[in-house]
């Protein structure tokens, strides 16, 4: 008799927003590290396009300092087409070395990291987020 196969868990879902291809492609190298499925997005356009299609993601990091659409405006954006009933968190990403608690919350973000960061202060905000 078999026994019936287990699933693998899901990975987590990350959709990752900045407009340097750089750092999206540092993002998709790092994905199968931190064992988690990575979404980029060039911009907020194609940002609210793969929330349109896909919904389901489980963490958004939004790069600040976008043309056209900052991050700030982008998340409010992004806020708007969500009406699930879970919380998605949202993680500021920029390099500026200081940032407001107040403009975050304004904002509705949820965290923020300073670029630049290590793996591991990736991996540790990843972990306080998804599993909270």
């Amino acid at each position: 008799m078999d026994s019936p196969s287990k699933e693998p868990p899901k990975r987590p879902q990350i959709l990752v927003v900045d407009d340097d291809p750089i750092h999206l492609k540092l993002f998709e190298l790092l994905a199968d590290k931190l064992k988690v499925d990575a979404f980029l997005a060039s911009s907020c356009f194609e940002a609210i396009d793969a929330i349109k299609v896909h919904k389901e993601f489980d963490l958004i990091l939004m790069d600040v300092k976008m043309p056209q659409v900052d991050g700030f405006t982008c998340t409010k954006r992004i806020r708007s087409l969500l009406h699930s009933d879970r919380h998605v968190p949202i993680i500021a990403v920029s390099a500026e070395a200081t940032f407001d608690q107040e403009i975050c919350a304004e904002a509705m973000l949820d965290d923020y990291m300073s670029k630049p960061f290590t793996l591991e202060e990736l991996r540790d905000k990843i972990i306080k987020w998804l599993m909270t």
